[in-house]
């Protein structure tokens, strides 16, 4: 699974406009609608939303280990 790593404001955008790994679009949605409401999109911390993604994704990681072990 390809998890996205941001450098800039930039790549973020391009991110949400063209589209990207569906796991991560919805993580990378929920962040902007949380922080971008009282900060402009410009100025996101692009550090803080790819720990966002990484706390959300071993989040998601360890559900999906915890559900499956119980099969």
């Amino acid at each position: 699974m390809y998890v996205p790593e941001f450098n800039s404001v930039e790549d973020v955008q391009r991110f949400l406009r063209y589209g990207g790994d569906a796991w991560c679009l919805p993580m990378v949605e929920e962040y902007m609608e949380l922080v971008a409401l009282d900060t402009s999109v410009e100025d996101i911390d692009v550090e803080e939303l790819n720990g966002w993604i990484q706390h959300e994704m071993l989040a998601a990681t360890e559900g999906y280990e915890e559900w499956s072990s119980k099969e």
